[in-house]
C-alpha cells in the first residue's frame, strides 16, 4: 500500500477557520474545584490564574476574562465533571 500525502493549502477559508478556532480554544477559561476552593484556569495552562474561596466567586472572574477575550467559559462540579458551558463573543 502506497501512502499519498496531500499537500493543504494554509490559506484556504476553511482551514484559516480551523487553526483560528484552535487557537481560540487554547484560551477558553475553566473553573475548577482544587483542596477545597475553586480555581480559575486558562485550557493550556499548568498553573490556575487565580484561586477562590467559593464557587460563584471563581464563576464571576472567568465570566469577565471570557467575556473580555470573546471565548467559552467551563464550569466543573465538585467532581470535576463540566456541568455547564457559556460561550462569548467579542463585541
Amino acid at each position: 500500500m502506497k501512502r499519498i500525502l496531500l499537500k493543504t493549502n494554509q490559506n484556504h477559508p476553511q482551514i484559516k477557520a480551523y487553526k483560528q478556532a484552535v487557537e481560540k480554544g487554547k484560551k477558553n477559561q475553566h473553573v475548577l474545584p482544587k483542596a477545597g476552593s475553586w480555581i480559575v484556569k486558562r485550557a493550556d495552562s499548568l498553573k490556575a490564574t487565580r484561586v477562590f474561596d467559593t464557587q460563584r466567586q471563581a464563576i464571576s472572574h472567568a465570566t469577565i476574562i471570557a467575556q473580555n477575550q470573546g471565548t467559552a467559559l467551563f464550569v466543573h462540579g465538585e467532581d470535576g465533571r463540566i456541568r455547564e458551558r457559556v460561550d462569548f463573543q467579542c463585541s
